[in-house]
């Protein structure tokens, strides 16, 4: 009797863990906050009881900044020391760090897709199959890109600069260096 007990929990779990997959593709399908806080974006409850991302414009001429001095040149620390010394509103930080802007955080921005008004869901999965919490990286062809023209901060032509930029210095670092290790790698 305890084995039929425990073959229909464990049914439940599966069934229970589908629903809520499903339910969060029926959320990113239709633009609404599926995760966590975006720099740059209020998550506002609707009339519907759903959340959706409503651009923050302090925040935004924030991110918009960014793009602008990577197009002009500056590498990310000289941004993130940037920043810091103007006093410019960070991201909210994480595990008691203190809350200001790093190399890292930069790097966040001038990658993350929302941006530039695409949404992707799905880029990762948060626990293993043994239910333990582990992000993994999913395969791209399990990602949903959605157009969300509504979130745009940074316009297409400034997007493609930004990144030009990023993949020249990329390339002479490479060339310099020899690779991510140096010249033995």
């Amino acid at each position: 009797m305890l084995s039929l007990i425990t073959f229909a929990d464990e049914f439940e779990r599966v069934k229970a863990r589908q629903r809520t997959y499903d339910a969060m593709v029926r959320n990113a399908r239709t633009g609404h906050v599926t995760g966590g806080r975006v720099f740059g974006y209020d998550n506002v409850r609707s009339d519907r009881g759903h959340i959706e991302r409503v651009i923050n414009n302090d925040e935004a001429a924030i991110v918009r900044r960014i793009f602008d001095l990577c197009i002009k040149g500056h590498g990310q620390i000289a941004i993130a020391k940037k920043l810091n010394d103007e006093g410019a509103p960070a991201p909210r930080s994480q595990q008691g760090r203190p809350r200001a802007w790093a190399s890292s955080t930069v790097r966040e921005v001038l990658y993350r897709d929302v941006y530039r008004g695409v949404c992707t869901w799905n880029r990762t999965r948060k626990r293993n199959t043994w239910g333990q919490v582990q992000q993994q990286a999913r395969r791209e062809a399990d990602w949903l890109k959605l157009p969300g023209p509504k979130l745009r901060i940074v316009s297409d032509q400034v997007w493609e600069k930004a990144h030009q930029r990023l993949a020249a210095a990329r390339e002479a670092y490479f060339r310099t260096t020899g690779g991510p290790l140096g010249p033995s790698a």
